[in-house]
């Protein structure tokens, strides 16, 4: 596998980043794919400096709770968490952690020893969550008992090799549920609802589970969450008020500008996601999975 050269003009990558060029760019080589390097490395790029952005952290916190940077809350983290049937003192995997609330939440809720995985590391209290990148060399491979991923799958530009790198945490035939986002029919973009960094995109039902099968799992059940997931926006929506007051408590004027830009960006987006949810063109899907072997 023949290094490539790099453009001049092409954008600086820090070692998690760099981590993951050269995994994907493995990746690219075993799969027998082309591998774009330009392309992979302007992902990569954007993806660190949205990782790197204070503000989207502070805002998504402000929304949805501290921790967590999608809707949810203890009972829909517990939902899932049930549907894995682990014994008492489980050892489990949560990818797309957030900030840490989902660990926050399973520390209450059960006697289980969770780690959390997401796309940036971020540290709650007594939960810290490990970037993924940076935990490729630290991670103990197949000694999981079970494992969670809470929509981070749709953000993935190759959601299969997320898929292949949850089924490498957890044992054979350990209990596995991805929550995610998927689409009601195929080519569907919905693009004013997924304008974010990472190049990811929703897919139909039926694609995103023929990819996490392909990936190591054998899927036992497909249940629409949807019902349950839309009060969780709705609960968010009545704390936005409260984070337009504290973006105006700003001492620095062109940080409070920022700030209200951003979290205006943020209250569309997820305002076009309410409507295409209610429109029944965007859905939340749990994978009930087993790891195959």
């Amino acid at each position: 596998m023949a290094n490539q050269p790099k453009s001049a003009d092409a954008p600086r990558l820090d070692w998690r980043a760099r981590l993951a060029f050269e995994n994907r760019r493995f990746n690219a080589w075993w799969e027998g794919y082309a591998f774009d390097a330009a392309a992979e490395r302007a992902v990569l790029s954007r993806a660190g400096e949205a990782a790197g952005a204070p503000g989207h952290v502070d805002i998504a916190e402000a929304i949805w709770g501290e921790g967590r940077l999608d809707p949810g809350d203890p009972a829909w983290t517990m939902r899932h968490a049930r549907t894995l049937g682990l014994s008492l003192k489980a050892n489990i995997v949560v990818l797309g952690a957030g900030a840490g609330a989902p660990l926050r939440d399973l520390a209450a809720g059960t006697r289980w020893r969770a780690r959390g995985y997401a796309r940036a590391g971020r540290k709650l209290k007594n939960f810290p969550v490990a970037a993924y990148e940076s935990a490729l060399t630290q991670i103990n491979r197949a000694g999981a008992d079970g494992g969670l991923c809470f929509f981070d799958l749709h953000r993935d530009p190759d959601p299969a090799s997320l898929a292949l790198f949850a089924a490498e945490l957890v044992k054979p035939n350990a209990p596995f549920a991805f929550i995610d986002f998927t689409v009601a029919r195929k080519h569907a973009r919905l693009r004013g609802c997924f304008a974010e960094p990472w190049d990811g995109w929703p897919k139909p039902v039926e694609q995103t589970g023929a990819l996490i099968e392909q990936s190591g799992f054998r899927i036992a059940d497909i249940v629409d969450e949807t019902r349950a997931f839309t009060p969780l926006i709705a609960k968010g929506w009545a704390r936005w008020k409260s984070a337009y007051e504290l973006a105006l408590r700003a001492a620095d004027h062109r940080a409070r500008s920022a700030y209200l830009k951003d979290l205006a960006s943020y209250a569309h987006l997820w305002a076009e996601r309410f409507d295409a949810i209610r429109a029944g063109q965007l859905r939340v899907t749990r994978y009930q999975t087993r790891r195959k072997g």
